[in-house]
C-alpha cells in the first residue's frame, strides 16, 4: 500500500510548472482557491459530474446536489433560485452562494442553517460528509474512522473517479471497509454501475491514479516539445533523441494502465506505458529530454550524428556518452561498463571502447 500512497502525491510536485513566477504568481495567490471535493450523504457517495468545492476554506455544494440532501428542495424562477429546508427558505445571493464552472453552489453553512442536518469536512479525504439521521451519522463516522487507518495519502481517493493498473475503465471509490488495524478494502463502482471490492493487500500491482491526476498531467505536459531518450526506453520505436511532441495521456482501454501518447513529426502517435514502479514526473524525466540536448550541451555535428545512431565513439564527453548509451551497468576508477563493453576515459573524454 505504500506505493499507492506515493503515486498519489508525486504529481503534485508538477504544479509548479503550471504557474509562472513573479507578478503572475502573486495574482494567482490573491484569486479564490477552488478545490473540488467529494460529497457523501448518509454515508453514501453522490456520484455526479458536478462536485462540491472548497473555496478559501469554506465548503459549497452544487445546487443540483443540494436537492438530493434529505429535507431540501430547490426551485428556480425568473427571480432566482430558492432553497427550502425544514427550518425555512432563502434566496441564493452573493452572500450565501457562488458561481463555479457556470453552476450555482450554495454554502454548506447555509444548508446547516436552514435544514435539519449536520456534517463534517474531512480534509484527509478531501470530502464532505452530510447526515440527517442517527444511522447516517453512524455510517459517516464509521467511514471516517476507516479512513483514518489508511496509510499516507491513500484516503484522498475516497469519493474520486480513479483508474487502476490491471483494471480497464474508470471506477468510483465509494467507501472504505475497515477490517483491522492493518487491513482495509476499497469498495468501488465501475462504469456499468457494478460494485466490487478491491482488497488492498491482495492487489499485487497496487497502482492507482485519479482522474484529477490524469487531467493535471494533460494540463502540464500536453503540447510540450521533447526529445526521446532511447537508452531509457524498452523497445523504443523512435530514433535516439528524436524531436517529438507530447500529445496526450490516457488510461489504456484494455488494461487501465497509464500511458503517454507521443506524436512524431509525421503525425504518427505512439503510446508508451508509464512505469508503475516510479513517480510520474521521475519516469518522464528518464525517458524524455525537456530541453534540446544538442543546444544545451553544444554538441558537434559529428558527435550528434553518433549519439542519434546510439554509437559510442572516441572523443565523446561523459555527457555525450550518457545521451548515447544511458547509465552504465557499473562504474570503475577510469572506465564504465555497459554489458560486455568497457569504455575507458582520458582527460574526461572517451579514449577507447573494448568489447570482451
Amino acid at each position: 500500500m505504500k506505493k499507492l500512497a506515493l503515486l498519489l502525491t508525486t504529481l503534485l510536485l508538477a504544479l509548479g510548472l503550471v504557474y509562472p513566477g513573479g507578478a503572475g504568481q502573486a495574482a494567482a495567490a490573491a484569486a479564490p482557491d477552488y478545490t473540488e471535493i467529494a460529497t457523501f450523504v448518509e454515508g453514501s457517495l453522490l456520484i455526479s459530474p458536478v462536485k462540491s468545492v472548497l473555496v478559501n476554506g469554506s465548503a459549497y455544494v452544487p445546487v443540483k446536489l443540494a436537492g438530493q440532501i434529505p429535507g431540501f428542495t430547490v426551485a428556480a424562477d425568473t427571480t432566482g433560485v430558492t432553497l427550502t429546508g425544514s427550518k425555512g427558505s432563502t434566496k441564493l445571493n452573493k452572500d450565501n452562494s457562488i458561481l463555479y464552472k457556470s453552476s450555482n453552489y450554495v454554502a454548506f453553512k447555509t444548508l446547516l442553517k436552514f435544514g435539519a442536518i449536520d456534517g463534517k469536512y474531512a480534509p484527509s479525504a478531501i470530502a464532505l460528509f452530510v447526515w440527517s439521521t442517527e444511522d447516517g451519522k453512524n455510517k459517516s463516522n464509521s467511514m471516517l474512522y476507516a479512513i483514518s487507518k489508511l496509510p499516507g495519502t491513500m484516503s484522498t481517493v475516497l469519493g474520486k473517479k480513479v483508474y487502476l493498473y490491471g483494471h480497464p475503465g474508470s471506477h468510483w471509490v465509494k467507501s472504505v471497509q475497515y477490517i483491522d488495524d492493518y487491513n482495509q478494502n476499497l469498495v468501488l463502482q465501475n462504469e456499468a454501475g457494478t460494485e466490487w471490492v478491491l482488497d488492498l493487500n491482495e492487489y499485487v500491482d497496487n497502482t492507482m491514479y485519479t482522474a484529477t491526476h490524469l487531467q493535471l498531467l494533460q494540463k502540464v505536459y500536453n503540447g510540450t516539445t521533447v526529445w526521446t531518450r532511447n537508452p531509457n526506453m524498452n523497445n523504443s520505436l523512435f530514433k535516439n533523441l528524436e524531436k517529438v511532441t507530447i500529445s496526450n495521456f490516457r488510461s489504456n482501454p484494455t488494461n487501465g494502465n497509464l500511458e503517454i501518447i507521443i506524436r512524431r513529426a509525421n503525425g504518427q502517435e505512439i503510446p508508451i506505458e508509464i512505469d508503475s514502479a516510479e513517480s510520474y514526473v521521475t519516469y518522464l524525466d528518464e525517458i524524455l529530454c525537456f530541453q534540446n540536448p544538442r543546444t544545451l550541451f553544444k554538441i558537434s555535428d559529428k558527435m550528434w550524428s553518433a549519439i542519434r545512431e546510439e554509437r559510442a565513439v572516441s572523443g565523446m564527453t561523459m555527457t555525450e556518452l550518457l545521451l548515447c548509451w544511458g547509465d552504465p551497468d557499473s562504474i570503475k576508477d577510469n572506465y564504465l561498463v555497459y554489458g560486455n563493453q568497457y569504455v575507458y576515459f582520458h582527460n574526461n573524454k572517451v579514449f577507447s571502447i573494448v568489447s570482451l
